[in-house]
């Protein structure tokens, strides 16, 4: 991070759009999380260590040998023929068949919702996401300055049913669209259930909604059956935004939007006064590693180490953790969403956390209104077993300790609503 800025001499010559950016809470916590000491729940980490050195460099060789020319050279603004071409092959293991001319590449999927959000905002036009939503989504739309309205989440996604009463309640302009994350949702962990995406869409169709689907976390399923992305069902209706990020590397920043014509023609144009073109090394090696087989490979890889990780947070919360505590059982993807007792702060307990070595991120990062005060998101794919059972002890002590504190001050009040079960999104 920036040393503090007592006084900014420029302040009169920055955009409105710059007060409305707010610091990722991640962001912030990376010179933790980097930290040997500190056992980091916190970043989104995917685990990189498997990738076989032998892989990397027998898909980069090919690069080199065949064409470096081209792979130290600008490329297309669209992303490279070939590489789209792979991306289909990709999408297609989720049952989603598509044609390379609807596919446009970026530099990661962040881009993609950064141009979603200039493309289709203006300031206040009213959008909805979930709550809770992506922490990486909110910063790219916030610049924007839309109307965000808030839809629930529960154990089976987004409250559907919910979501008609919103748009029902609305006067004024429709939403412009709806962002949704619905496979091992980052924050919460859950999965939209098929049920609610056939809901989803109806009512997507019968209000002339536009749905952006992103799902960095389909493939890294380790339990339960798949479920076809939307888009599958209606490609008019959903821009579909992919990354390589959870599959192959974050470190090679390639990710991809699947959308209809006219709305990649206006992408593309704001692609160009972005960055003019995403890397073509990264490209040329991400079409190698998939062409290659490689990304499949170690998915395979992926998948029982995910899960082993999984499980030992699952098991570290269960025994560490207070009986008033409650989280999500995902079924793959890198997080667990954790909901305490209403009296308790999770961003005022960070530091008392960070104190006893272990990191986190807190719930209000991933409410468009920074509620969620009451909630904490945990990654399982970067720590190992043993670190998450150390961690997670660590976390559940300072947890009951805060918990006596609110109890001895009588800042403690009881939960609201029906019993709950141990797993849930909160």
């Amino acid at each position: 991070m920036s040393p503090e800025i007592i006084f900014d001499p420029y302040t009169s010559l920055y955009s409105g759009a710059t007060a409305l950016v707010k610091s990722s809470e991640v962001r912030d916590l990376m010179s933790v999380i980097g930290r040997s000491d500190v056992i980091s729940f916190a970043g989104g980490l995917p685990f990189i260590g498997g990738l076989p050195v032998e892989d990397i460099s027998s898909a980069m060789e090919t690069v080199i040998s065949e064409s470096y020319t081209d792979a130290f050279q600008y490329g297309e603004t669209e992303g490279r023929e070939a590489l789209k071409s792979m991306l289909v092959e990709v999408m297609a293991e989720e049952g989603l068949r598509a044609e390379p001319e609807h596919v446009l590449v970026t530099t990661g999927s962040q881009q993609a919702l950064d141009l979603l959000a200039r493309v289709f905002i203006d300031p206040g036009d009213r959008m909805v996401v979930e709550g809770p939503t992506y922490i990486g989504a909110l910063a790219a739309f916030r610049p924007a300055n839309p109307d965000f309205l808030t839809v629930p989440l529960d154990a089976s996604g987004m409250q559907v049913e919910l979501l008609a009463g919103v748009l029902d309640r609305l006067g004024g302009a429709p939403p412009k669209f709806l962002y949704v994350v619905p496979n091992f949702h980052n924050p919460g962990g859950v999965t939209l259930a098929a049920e609610r995406r056939r809901e989803l869409l109806e009512l997507a169709r019968e209000r002339d909604l536009l749905i952006i689907e992103d799902n960095p976390y389909g493939l890294l399923r380790f339990e339960g059956e798949p479920i076809e992305p939307l888009a599958a069902a209606d490609r008019r209706r959903v821009v579909y935004v992919g990354t390589l990020s959870k599959i192959i590397s974050p470190g090679i920043r390639t990710g991809w939007m699947l959308a209809p014509a006219p709305i990649l023609e206006r992408i593309s144009k704001l692609k160009q006064g972005a960055d003019l073109c995403s890397p073509s090394l990264s490209q040329m090696f991400a079409e190698q590693f998939i062409r290659q087989g490689l990304w499949k490979k170690n998915l395979e890889a992926l998948r029982p180490i995910y899960r082993s990780r999984r499980d030992a947070m699952l098991a570290g919360l269960e025994e560490h953790f207070p009986d008033e505590a409650r989280w999500t059982r995902p079924e793959g993807g890198l997080f667990i969403w954790v909901t305490l007792p209403p009296y308790l702060d999770t961003s005022k307990m960070l530091p008392l956390a960070i104190l006893q070595k272990v990191a986190y991120v807190p719930g209000t990062a991933f409410f468009a209104d920074s509620s969620g005060a009451r909630h904490m998101r945990l990654n399982f794919s970067y720590a190992d077993e043993e670190r998450i059972a150390e961690g997670t002890k660590r976390l559940g002590k300072v947890i009951k300790r805060e918990m006596r504190l609110c109890r001895s001050l009588g800042l403690d009040k009881p939960p609201a609503g029906p019993e709950e079960t141990r797993e849930e999104t909160g």
